[in-house]
C-alpha cells in the first residue's frame, strides 16, 4: 500500500516557513505536520506556501499546554490554546490537530492534574473541532515526559471517557518502543481508530539506525488497512517543539533520506 510521507516540522528548528517549505520540497515529501506559531503567521499564508510547493498539511503539532491541570486558570488556557489552533487549523484544511498531555519538566515535580479533567477537557474541544469537521488525535507519549497516557491501552480508555466520534489515536514508534509491550499488537489494537502514525527508531534516528522492526510495524498497518500518512519524527538529544537546543541540520536531513528511502523501497518491494 502506497502511504504519503510526511515529516514533524517542529525537528528543523526556528526556521522560516517559506524556507522550511521549500527544503521540505527539495526533500521529495508529500507533507508535513505543522508546528507553528499561530500568533506569528496567518493561516492563510501558511496554507498558501505549502500548497504552491505541492505539500499537505497532515496535522498540527500542539505547544506544550496542560489540559489535565488541577488549576482551573490552567486548564482554561490550555482549552483556549486548543479552540485557536483549531480554528488555525480549519483554515488550512482539515488537518488532525493533536493533543497530549503536558510535558513535565524532569528537573522538578509539576502539577499533572488527573485523567477525568484530562477526559473533560478533551470532550470540550473534540466537541469544539465536530463544528469545523475537524479531527483530533490523542498521543501516547512515555514515562519521562507525563503521567497518565502512555499506551494505546490508556489512548483507548480515554477514548472511552471522552465519548467523541471525531477523537483518534496517533500512535510514535518511538514512544511506543519505550512502553508497549508489543507495539505491533498495538496498532492492530488501534483498528480504525489511529488516524497518524509517526516514525523515528528506537534511538530517535531515522529508520535503521536503531533496532526497531518497521517491517512488522507496516504489516501491521496494511492489516487495519491504515490509509493515513506516515510521519518521520527524528529528533536530536534533548529537542523539543519549539527548541532548537542540539540541531544538527545536516544531521536531521540524514536521517529523514534514510527513512523516506527506506519506505520507498519497501513500498516497491511490495509492488
Amino acid at each position: 500500500m502506497r502511504r504519503k510521507i510526511g515529516v514533524c516540522t517542529w525537528i528543523f528548528g526556528n526556521i522560516e516557513p517559506v524556507n522550511l517549505a521549500d527544503m521540505i520540497h527539495e526533500m521529495r515529501f508529500d507533507g508535513v505536520e505543522l508546528y507553528i506559531d499561530t500568533d506569528c503567521f496567518s493561516p492563510q499564508y501558511i496554507k498558501q506556501i505549502f500548497a504552491d510547493r505541492g505539500l499537505e498539511i497532515f496535522s498540527i503539532t500542539p505547544s506544550n499546554v496542560n489540559l489535565a491541570s488541577s488549576s482551573t486558570n490552567s486548564r482554561k488556557n490550555a482549552i483556549t490554546y486548543y479552540k485557536k489552533l483549531i480554528d488555525y487549523g480549519s483554515e488550512l484544511g482539515e488537518p488532525i490537530v493533536i493533543c497530549h498531555e503536558y510535558i513535565q519538566s524532569q528537573l522538578g515535580a509539576v502539577d499533572s492534574g488527573s485523567i477525568e479533567v484530562l477526559a473533560e477537557s478533551c470532550q470540550e474541544i473534540a466537541l469544539y473541532a465536530l463544528q469545523g469537521n475537524l479531527k483530533l488525535g490523542f498521543e501516547p507519549l512515555n514515562r519521562y515526559l507525563c503521567s497518565f497516557i502512555l499506551t494505546s491501552t490508556d489512548a483507548q480508555y480515554l477514548l472511552g471517557l471522552i465519548n467523541a466520534a471525531n477523537m483518534t489515536i496517533v500512535l510514535d514508534a518511538f514512544h511506543m518502543n519505550l512502553e508497549e509491550d508489543d507495539p505491533v499488537q498495538a496498532i492492530r489494537r488501534c483498528g480504525d481508530k489511529l488516524s497518524i502514525y509517526q516514525i523515528a527508531d528506537s534511538n530517535r534516528k531515522g529508520i535503521g539506525l536503531g533496532h526497531t522492526n518497521f517491517t512488522s510495524h507496516l504489516d501491521a498497518l496494511d492489516a487495519i488497512n491504515y490509509n493515513g500518512p506516515l510521519i518521520l519524527e527524528p529528533a536530536g538529544l534533548r529537542q523539543r517543539p519549539g527548541s532548537s537546543e542540539n540541531l544538527n541540520l545536516d544531521e536531521i536531513k540524514f536521517h529523514l533520506y534514510k527513512s523516506r528511502n527506506w519506505l520507498l523501497g519497501r513500498t516497491q518491494a511490495l509492488v
